[in-house]
């Protein structure tokens, strides 16, 4: 074999080895990091276009249209709030009419913008929580609009289906996803709903950066991307949608990422139970927010901490912190905290019970005078863990210390 040759061949040998084996641990990485939800060297910010982006356009976007009348809007609730099965802070604001006995059917949603409606899907026939007094609507739907290969919107909940839309989805079964394209105009009719709906603003060029581990939540493309949807509103519109806001503080459209490397605030998973998506293909296994748990600023009220765990004596709940407390001061330095737990109850600002049923109010605020429910003691170990124990019934000082049931969160 002439020299040049055997050279060549000493070249191209390890080029071939190195491609192999670099294609076989981009592979495995792939196959690994769809397999586990929490895997940590995993990143997937595109994970939301990967899903939804495939017929997207490029074109500018503004809200033009309010996504319900003004006059028929009772107020919002911004990103963040912990309820139910929502343990931690929620990725969508809630748009409520000011009748909250309405018949259902009764109030329209419209498109705050030009875009398409590219998906359609039929929520579950059951309620998802730990909530046994809610039950599902007969027809309920979860809409996913293209406003641009930027801006999405999903909207959850949306009960009676404008006639387009009907006609573009059929029928559905509970749980079924139909893709679709339907083309509408900034206000026109997407459907009907009863008292409330969901809305997920999606910016996939914002990634927020709250979030420790964004992987975690692949489940859920969208959470990482939620961003504030009133910068695209503007003038009068815009003025009388913050006025419905019962959030005055800013940012106004509320916030859900908390996470601060090796501090108390944001969210936490229990050891081995998956991650925000919980467990999967494992029967009887228990309902993946089952596993969570988060020590956030109340969504209204920024300067209360609330507390919210899928599992306390086996629901979610969710609590007022007593006192003033600031989670994003306790590190791994500050040894065991123990926080005591009050029923979550809301006041306005004059001192009077809260609740949807009430309407609009300003001032509103956990309430420091509700019943006394328990104590949660917590401690920041090293490598982003967290001890937990929970005590229900007890005082703060009724709690010496750690026992045999503390168990161990992650992030």
């Amino acid at each position: 074999m002439p020299q040049k040759g055997f050279a060549a061949i000493l070249i191209i040998i390890p080029i071939v080895v190195i491609l192999a084996v670099a294609s076989f641990f981009i592979f495995s990485q792939k196959h690994i990091s769809s397999s586990i939800p929490n895997f940590k060297n995993f990143t997937n910010s595109d994970a939301f276009m990967r899903h939804y982006g495939g017929s997207c356009q490029d074109r500018p976007v503004s809200f033009t249209a309010s996504p319900m009348n003004i006059n028929q809007l009772g107020f919002i609730k911004s990103l963040g709030m912990v309820s139910d099965g929502h343990v931690t802070p929620i990725d969508h604001l809630y748009f409520l009419a000011i009748d909250q006995n309405a018949a259902d059917n009764t109030y329209p949603v419209f498109m705050p913008a030009d875009g398409t409606v590219i998906q359609i899907q039929e929520m579950p026939a059951q309620y998802i929580g730990d909530r046994k007094d809610v039950k599902a609507a007969t027809e309920d739907h979860f809409i996913v609009i293209s406003h641009s290969c930027r801006y999405f919107s999903i909207f959850i909940h949306i009960h009676k289906l404008a006639p387009a839309l009907t006609a573009a989805a059929g029928s559905l079964k509970p749980e079924e996803s139909k893709s679709v394209k339907v083309d509408l105009k900034a206000g026109e009719m997407l459907g009907y709903i009863k008292t409330s709906y969901d809305w997920i603003p999606v910016d996939t060029q914002n990634t927020l950066s709250g979030f420790i581990h964004p992987q975690f939540y692949t489940s859920e493309p969208w959470k990482i991307h939620v961003f504030d949807p009133f910068t695209l509103f503007s003038g009068e519109l815009k003025n009388s949608l913050l006025a419905k806001n019962l959030r005055n503080i800013e940012p106004r459209s509320g916030k859900i990422d908390y996470d601060q490397p090796g501090k108390l605030i944001g969210n936490w998973f229990k050891e081995g139970s998956g991650g925000y998506a919980g467990p999967s293909g494992q029967e009887g296994k228990d309902p993946y927010w089952h596993g969570h748990l988060s020590v956030v600023p109340d969504y209204i009220d920024p300067n209360s901490t609330v507390m919210s765990t899928g599992d306390w004596d086996g629901v979610a709940k969710q609590f007022a912190v007593k006192g003033k407390v600031n989670p994003a001061e306790v590190n791994a330095n500050s040894g065991m905290v123990k926080y005591e737990l009050l029923e979550l109850m809301y006041l306005t600002g004059s001192g009077s019970g809260w609740s949807d049923q009430t309407g609009f109010a300003t001032g509103i605020h956990p309430s420091q005078d509700s019943n006394l429910i328990g104590t949660m003691a917590l401690q920041v170990l090293p490598g982003e863990e967290l001890k937990v124990e929970k005590f229900p019934g007890k005082t703060a000082n009724q709690v010496a210390g750690f026992t045999e049931k503390a168990q161990i969160y992650e992030r």
